[in-house]
């Protein structure tokens, strides 16, 4: 196993060159909740980290159904931003199953196979974003942040050109395709910020940067990375360092946009056997590290899903919570971490819940 780096100086020394300027300010977030029905959880976390989450992931198909689109206008992202969190749309390009998703899914958007789709979810998306009044661009409208199409240059995903019948330069086209739609519907950037996510590692023979719309179509870059430690007959222990750094410079490389680390999360899992405290000591040291790297945006993935990801309510921790009739396992180092000024909560009483600066990363 390698070693941890234990204090920040060595975070500092184990750096790249494109190491950045402390942050003034971290939104804080978490995928956590069920995709937004299930918020009594994120309410029970953020009553323990003594926090507001700034901003909630969920994760939403292209299924062409009332039902699907009634779901996530009608009820989840309402639901997100009534608990005084800003919603990022994780917009997975699957149909109404990944069985029945083309794997030239890209190519056909395109195309402009799915306009009418967009365009329907388009108008839907203004008519939320436009708040309790029904008014758009009005003081009481709302936000979103789109991640469309995440971690491309990987090979699980039909709209990666590793695994689909396409190339990185039709995911491009998509894109820009998609962002043209929503522009038309002038849901601008204080409105709506567009993320374009990466995973840590190019799995499957193409790079994160050939899947680049450009600095015009695109407001955050992001990145997706966990720490397995050794879950996985594949995987080994990594510092924040290993899992974000390399990853890190080459998207500053190519752009100047404000960074944000849109999924990440450690195990337990050691040469050792499951160790709670080294789980303590890499969310420590994450969350120093992201600091120390200015990035704009954390959300933690809180589910226990391939491993034991979860810090609040999963199935290992160093203490338990209640809330109601509920008693939640909890890691104690990341509501020490997230306790710091410089990961911000949402702001209940702005009714747009960040200011225009926080929302784009400025």
């Amino acid at each position: 196993m390698k070693r941890l780096c234990k204090i920040i100086s060595s975070l500092f020394a184990c750096a790249l060159p494109f190491t950045q300027p402390a942050s003034a300010d971290t939104l804080l977030g978490a995928y956590y909740g069920n995709q937004g029905w299930e918020m009594s959880n994120v309410q029970a976390l953020e009553t323990w980290q003594v926090k507001k989450n700034a901003i909630t992931n969920l994760f939403t198909n292209w299924c062409n159904q009332t039902s699907t689109q009634d779901n996530l206008f009608n009820y989840q992202l309402p639901y997100i931003w009534n608990n005084q969190n800003v919603p990022m749309i994780t917009w997975e390009p699957y149909l109404c199953s990944a069985s029945s998703t083309p794997n030239n899914i890209e190519v056909q958007i395109a195309q402009g196979k799915y306009d009418n789709y967009i365009n329907n979810w388009a108008t839907r998306l203004r008519t939320f974003l436009s708040g309790p009044d029904g008014v758009y661009n009005t003081s009481d409208d709302r936000r979103v942040y789109i991640r469309l199409g995440h971690e491309m240059n990987g090979s699980w995903y039909p709209w990666g050109a590793a695994m689909g019948n396409n190339s990185p330069s039709d995911y491009v086209n998509m894109w820009k395709r998609v962002k043209g739609i929503l522009d038309s519907k002038g849901l601008g950037v204080n409105h709506v910020q567009w993320v374009w996510t990466v995973n840590n590692d190019d799995v499957g023979g193409y790079s994160a940067e050939s899947y680049y719309p450009g600095d015009a179509y695109v407001d955050w870059i992001a990145i997706d990375g966990y720490n397995w430690g050794t879950s996985q007959s594949w995987s080994n222990w990594q510092t924040p360092q290993q899992v974000f750094g390399p990853m890190i410079n080459r998207l500053r490389a190519i752009s100047n946009r404000p960074l944000t680390i849109t999924e990440f999360a450690t195990s337990t899992s050691t040469s050792a056997g499951n160790s709670v405290t080294a789980k303590e000591q890499w969310i420590t040291d994450v969350f120093n590290y992201a600091t120390a790297q200015n990035i704009k945006m954390l959300l933690w993935f809180n589910e226990d899903k391939e491993t034991d990801w979860a810090v609040f309510g999963g199935s290992r921790g160093d203490g338990t919570f209640m809330y109601g009739s509920q008693t939640y396992i909890t890691n104690s180092a990341y509501s020490s971490s997230v306790a710091d000024s410089q990961f911000i909560p949402s702001n209940h009483s702005n009714p747009r819940l960040l200011t225009d600066a926080q929302f784009t990363g400025q």
